[in-house]
């Protein structure tokens, strides 16, 4: 048995208080403390304490500090109980620490992956671009079960989805005023799909897009790809054979034939 010789409170942290005891005619420094501890054990100058006893005050407190920072760590927002497990592991806490910690955070309502997939799923439906599919992933790699995963998913509806694609589309397809109108569209529709929407999400979206071809961006589109197929294929072509090298590239492209014959016979005149 050793006796407890000063209680000192710790000037960086408040909150947590150095065990000195007598050993040998020596007063030295035992362990630290959380003041809930020193509460719960009643520690006290002249207190006497057994190895099994400081053993026991010390893995509480062990506890009670991976307790703390994760407490911490979710004041930033929600997490996933997958979360706090690779949290505590990177501070090196042992899996008896991560099992009491988990089950008090559970008791008290602060983990809760059913609810934390709810509100991961309406935080990232409002603040990103992201579709209901790649949503799933991201969930599938924080370990939620199918259950909590679909749950989740109901806060994403296909109404959502569609108003969503709505304007992301809107904006892809101004964003290549240069491409044909087809491959626009198309590639606005890849684009959605490797945001995780759904296709058929995506095919309700385009149909209630007032989407056509503007005559003269389709003309000018033509002219700006035409051109640069034309000096791509006459440094190897003449003639017929580069004529029809230009109009499968534009074809290929998604230009429809009148642009792509009107083009061909315009650079015909401009080359003669």
């Amino acid at each position: 048995m050793v006796k407890i010789s000063k209680i000192a409170q710790q000037k960086k942290h408040q909150d947590r208080f150095n065990i000195f005891i007598e050993r040998q005619g020596q007063e030295v420094f035992a362990f630290g403390v959380h003041e809930d501890l020193l509460v719960r054990y009643a520690l006290r100058k002249g207190m006497e304490l057994s190895d099994d006893d400081m053993n026991e005050i010390q893995k509480q407190d062990a506890m009670y500090k991976y307790y703390t920072l994760s407490i911490n760590y979710l004041s930033y927002r929600m997490r996933a109980k997958s979360e706090i497990i690779d949290y505590l592991s990177k501070k090196e806490a042992s899996q008896q620490d991560i099992d009491y910690v988990l089950n008090r955070l559970e008791q008290e309502g602060l983990v809760d992956d059913m609810a934390f997939a709810e509100v991961y799923v309406r935080s990232k439906m409002n603040t990103s671009s992201s579709g209901p599919n790649k949503i799933r992933q991201e969930l599938k790699q924080k370990k939620l079960t199918e259950e909590q995963i679909e749950q989740g998913l109901t806060q994403y509806s296909q109404e959502d989805e569609v108003d969503k694609l709505v304007n992301l589309i809107n904006k892809k397809m101004q964003a290549n005023s240069k491409k044909s109108f087809r491959e626009q569209l198309n590639q606005a529709k890849q684009a959605m799909m490797q945001k995780g929407f759904s296709r058929e999400a995506i095919d309700i979206a385009v149909q209630s897009i007032d989407l056509s071809a503007d005559e003269d961006d389709e003309k000018a589109a033509v002219y700006y790809q035409g051109e640069k197929a034309w000096r791509k294929y006459a440094r190897k072509h003449e003639g017929y054979t580069l004529e029809q090298k230009v109009k499968a590239a534009l074809f290929q492209k998604g230009f429809q034939g009148e642009h792509v014959q009107q083009f061909i016979e315009e650079k015909k005149q401009e080359e003669s």
